[in-house]
């Protein structure tokens, strides 16, 4: 009996050799064939942290198959074993899988995700969430010969990144929740005049239909939408200042970040919930329902640890990422005005 299958989509990252060691190194995008799964086949799947990819080695020769034993990549001080029994990529079905960090779901079929251990252009077969019920029931045994093989397979970038200190964690959570929760400041005003351009100023000057006047929201326009206009909850973005002076290293890179507007006031969700107007300078803005999350780029400029800091369990709680909004009152903010919930 044989089957066919049909990729759902490839990987796109810029390792192109099968190199066997470093791969949590590696940022992945799976762009998603939208003719053979519809686009809502990733709903939900953003509420996972991480996702099993199912894939094929499929520039292994098939002359190449091993259907018996070898030693393990080759090296003849570990011992013989099958092919069943290692995680060669020259196996009968050339079928690989891997459970890596889902980083973002995106609009068109772009799945991003961090250690997936296939390289550019590989098939992908299925996409499955990571549940933890689904991990190893019982102790885990395993040989030697293949904990001495894993020793680089992920360390190089655990060690460079990994995930904060608990310590520090909690040190860094302290520090955001000493914002005030009804009457802050904005420290500071960005507008992005175009991607990945950064322009700090003094004043700004918030309206109803493109937001911060001189950003480039309204023309950059949104893959989240269907006709990729600008994202109507997403007209502006806030972080709380404490966070953001945290995970970039200080306040000369807060900037970075990507948002308009570095207030020193909570924004966790329990202070300000959708529906929240607040008042900055002579304007109201008002908090829309759409999450603020953590993108590649984020990641890129300041670490997997703050990544995974801001969007684990206490980082959404929190908000530490930040939050949405939309101009209700047009006005003139400054930096050094205050920023407090309106009753």
């Amino acid at each position: 009996m044989t089957f066919e299958v049909q990729p759902i989509g490839h990987v796109r990252n810029e390792r192109a050799d099968a190199v066997d060691d470093q791969w949590d190194l590696v940022n992945s995008t799976i762009q998603l064939d939208l003719d053979v799964v519809d686009a809502a086949a990733t709903d939900g799947l953003r509420d996972f942290s991480h996702v099993e990819v199912v894939f094929v080695f499929d520039r292994v020769d098939p002359a190449g198959v091993c259907r018996g034993a070898r030693h393990p990549r080759g090296n003849p001080e570990w011992p013989m074993v099958g092919i069943l029994a290692q995680r060669a990529k020259d196996r009968p079905n050339r079928i690989g899988t891997c459970v890596c960090e889902l980083m973002a779901v995106r609009p068109g079929g772009v799945v991003e995700v961090r250690g997936l251990d296939a390289i550019d252009g590989t098939p992908v077969l299925d996409i499955k969430p990571y549940m933890a019920e689904f991990g190893p029931r019982g102790d885990v045994r395993q040989p030697a010969w293949s904990r001495e093989l894993m020793t680089e397979y992920w360390q190089a970038a655990a060690a460079a990144s990994g995930r904060l200190d608990e310590a520090v964690a909690a040190a860094w959570l302290a520090e955001v929740r000493r914002s005030p929760a009804e009457s802050g400041t904005v420290e500071l005003i960005v507008r992005r005049p175009a991607v990945d351009d950064r322009e700090v100023v003094e004043v700004g000057e918030l309206d109803l239909t493109v937001g911060l006047v001189g950003d480039n929201w309204k023309a950059r326009g949104s893959r989240s939408t269907p006709d990729g206009s600008a994202e109507p909850e997403a007209q502006l973005n806030l972080m709380n200042s404490r966070c953001a002076e945290l995970v970039a290293g200080g306040r000369e890179r807060m900037h970075l970040a990507g948002d308009q507007l570095f207030v020193d006031l909570d924004l966790s969700y329990d202070n300000v919930p959708p529906g929240t107007r607040l008042a900055l300078g002579t304007a109201v803005i008002e908090v829309t329902a759409k999450p603020h999350t953590g993108c590649a780029k984020f990641t890129r400029r300041f670490g997997l640890a703050a990544h995974r800091w801001i969007n684990g369990v206490t980082g959404k709680q929190y908000n530490l990422r930040g939050i949405c909004a939309v101009v209700v009152q047009p006005g003139t903010v400054r930096r050094g005005d205050t920023i407090s919930k309106v009753s």
